[in-house]
This record gives C-alpha cells, sequence and structure tokens, in this order.
C-alpha cells in the first residue's frame, strides 16, 4: 500500500461533517474540525496522522492503530492515549 493510499484510508476513519465535502472536511476523534489539503500543515485545521497507542508503548503502523487527528491537537496528546 503507498502512503496516499494509507493516508486516504486513515482520513476514512474520520466523522464527516454535516452540510461539508467529506472529501475535504471531516471531524477528529476530538471534534476537531479538519481539512484534507491541510495535511502535515501547523494550522487550525491541519491533520497528522497519529497512532492511537504510540509505538513507544507498543503500537504499531496497523490501520487500525492509526487515526487522523488535528496537528495542534496531536502535539498536545504527544506519547499520550486518547
Amino acid at each position: 500500500m503507498s502512503y496516499q493510499q494509507k493516508k486516504d484510508e486513515v482520513w476514512d476513519k474520520d466523522q464527516t461533517v454535516r452540510g461539508k465535502d467529506p472529501d475535504l472536511n471531516r471531524k477528529d476523534k476530538l471534534g476537531n474540525l479538519i481539512y484534507k489539503p491541510s495535511y502535515g500543515k501547523n494550522s487550525p485545521m491541519g491533520w497528522e496522522i497519529d497512532h492511537s497507542i504510540p509505538q513507544s508503548k507498543g503500537g504499531t503502523d496497523h490501520l487500525n492503530n492509526l487515526q487522523p487527528l488535528n496537528t495542534i491537537a496531536n502535539r498536545q496528546k504527544s506519547n499520550n492515549k486518547i
């Protein structure tokens, strides 16, 4: 699986936003709005692929351990589990 495919599959795991294009806008697990083209950007709607269980605590890169998360929230989460 290519990185782009993995990114798309992780994106599809998040909640859609009523009235918004689901290919562009989603809500992460914490309710933060994220914008698909803002992947990797440190912006209010930026997002990253996060490990639900951090790798340092035994988490893997398997799709079931990955989640889209707002960039700022991911920085605050650090090595903790949501």
